[in-house]
């Protein structure tokens, strides 16, 4: 057999097709020649080595086929193979290349054949070759190891090899990079100039739930981690500035219904440049201006449009009872209807004495959006129950702002006003009461039998007062201005995302109820003091229990004499 015949059985070959005195076989998954031919050992494995292509060219074109009617591949996968199939059309240049010069060599007059067979040979088809067979070592490779991935995944198993040692394959891996990723550009582009996804084969690191319940900011949209491309998740905190821009954008035209703002950050994709694989610089640089320009109108319209900071005040002022004067008169108005039993309680009463008291207080002159929202909330009751158990205010937050005001937060800010309005029942029964039983004390003093015990009393009476004065003065500037302090001076600076506000918020009513000891496990300090707290509204009533009680058997040991001596006092008195 001649070279000429095994140099066109080879270019077959090359095309993965069977030639005449060269066969695919299976078992072995080589091209090997006729054994009946008696070609020389050295030339069979040259035949042997220049095959390899050939099964290389298999591998790579049953993956390309296979993924043009495989839409699981999604169009990340789609690009990869068109990416692949393209530098199979350069390969195929080459092949016609070879075939030109064999069929030159045997179709010319002799001149030309001479000189085509000097220069073409096994040897020299070899060594032309020797380049593109490292490409589809390396399209072989790739196939490979993307054959179950998608998405960014797909990308980032591609970009593993940038950093590859040898400069030929960095130079491939970057080119063919630059075609398999401008599917997922695209996806980012519109995410960050729109806030729309358009992933409908769940390729793209954010995904949507569109049958969502609850907050659109916290249950719309979630982070796929195995999607984050290798070159983004390597940038500190540049995925989550990526989400947070496409949610922003989101939140502000369907929670916010503010279309123009969203419709001008589309005009501005349309001259976009940087989204691309390769420019990281321009990327990076595009994408911290689009985060800092969307969340700056992000709260820029909830500072202004939707009143946040006032919201921020009245939940202080109404729920943590920084509204004192008001406090003091539901305190005063609604101390005998709360004294009944709960289930007597009827909520449009206790809406009434509020609806009250905010027109005798300072509250009046607080913008009626904010005083509309304040409520009444009578919780579930139990056996026994008084109205002081019960009773409780509420304050109503409804979209945009109920994403900073979540469920969980307001629960906590429930559980505060509850505590501080205990405090404060103390304090009102143990003053409002002094001056009654500073009288019933002095007509008390005079009977001898009682006095030590009287004295013990009132100091009782006393430590309880000292107590409960204490423990405001701790709460109020020790625990509420303080942490206020530290919300103010994160929230004036106006700056970071939604997700960071509602961070530094949660954090402000974390920091009110560690420091009050409130939710802690370790200790129950927090509950003594509330138990301490009721005790000290019925103090009074014990007092003077206990005291009628000791005149009493005073007056069966000696009852002439124990009311003589009292009878005396009361007209000097």
């Amino acid at each position: 057999v001649t070279e000429t015949a095994l140099l066109r059985d080879v270019i077959y070959v090359f095309q993965g097709i069977d030639g005449k005195h060269l066969t695919y076989d299976s078992s072995s998954n080589l091209y090997v020649v006729d054994r009946k031919l008696g070609v020389p050992r050295p030339l069979r494995d040259l035949i042997g080595k220049l095959s390899e292509m050939g099964i290389l060219y298999r591998r790579i074109n049953v993956f390309t086929q296979a993924g043009k009617e495989n839409a699981a591949l999604g169009l990340i996968g789609q690009s990869f193979c068109s990416a692949l199939q393209q530098e199979l059309t350069d390969y195929y240049r080459l092949i016609a290349v070879l075939e030109g010069q064999i069929r030159k060599g045997t179709e010319g007059d002799q001149k030309e054949k001479e000189f085509a067979s000097r220069g073409l040979s096994l040897k020299r088809v070899y060594v032309w070759t020797q380049e593109p067979l490292h490409r589809l070592r390396l399209m072989s490779t790739l196939v490979d190891i993307c054959a179950d991935k998608k998405g960014g995944a797909l990308i980032s198993t591609i970009h593993e090899y940038v950093n590859h040692g040898d400069p030929f394959v960095q130079q491939f891996v970057t080119q063919l990079l630059m075609e398999v990723s401008k599917p997922f550009f695209e996806m980012l582009k519109r995410w960050v100039h729109e806030g729309e996804l358009s992933d409908p084969y769940d390729e793209f690191f954010v995904a949507c739930n569109n049958s969502f319940e609850g907050s659109l900011w916290r249950s719309k949209y979630t982070t796929r981690h195995d999607m984050v491309p290798v070159f983004i998740s390597k940038a500190h905190g540049l995925s989550k500035k990526i989400s947070s821009i496409g949610k922003s954008l989101n939140f502000i035209r369907y929670s916010c219904n503010d279309h123009e703002y969203v419709v001008m950050r589309s005009k501005i994709a349309a001259s976009a440049k940087g989204f691309q694989y390769g420019s990281f610089k321009i990327f990076e640089a595009l994408i911290e201006s689009a985060y800092v320009s969307t969340n700056a109108r992000l709260l820029e319209i909830l500072y202004s449009k939707y009143k946040l900071m006032e919201h921020f005040v009245a939940l202080k002022r109404y729920l943590l009872l920084g509204q004192g004067d008001l406090m003091q008169y539901l305190m005063m108005e609604l101390g005998d209807a709360l004294s009944r039993p709960a289930t007597t309680i009827y909520r449009h009463n206790l809406t009434a004495v509020l609806e009250g008291g905010v027109r005798l207080s300072n509250a009046q002159y607080d913008d009626p959006d904010i005083l509309k929202r304040l409520d009444v909330r009578l919780m579930e009751a139990s056996p026994g129950d008084t109205g002081w158990d019960v009773f409780a205010l509420d304050y109503h937050v409804d979209a945009p702002i109920s994403t900073i005001f979540e469920k969980p937060a307001m629960a906590i800010y429930h559980k505060l006003f509850a505590f501080l309005w205990t405090l404060k029942r103390a304090e009102h029964a143990l003053s409002d009461r002094w001056a009654e039983k500073g009288r019933r004390v002095a007509e008390l003093r005079a009977v001898r039998e009682v006095a030590a015990d009287l004295h013990m009393c009132q100091i009782v009476w006393a430590e309880m007062g000292h107590f409960v004065v204490q423990l405001q003065y701790f709460i109020l500037f020790e625990v509420l201005e303080c942490s206020w302090d530290e919300l103010m001076t994160q929230i004036n600076k106006r700056t970071g995302d939604l997700d960071q506000l509602i961070s530094t918020h949660n954090r402000y009513l974390n920091s009110i109820t560690n420091r009050c000891l409130f939710l802690t496990s370790t200790t129950q300090v927090c509950g003594r003091s509330v138990r301490a707290c009721e005790r000290c509204g019925s103090a009074h009533v014990l007092t003077l229990y206990f005291v009628s009680i000791r005149v009493r058997e005073a007056s069966r040991a000696d009852l002439p004499r124990s009311s003589t001596r009292f009878t005396r006092s009361k007209r000097v008195g």
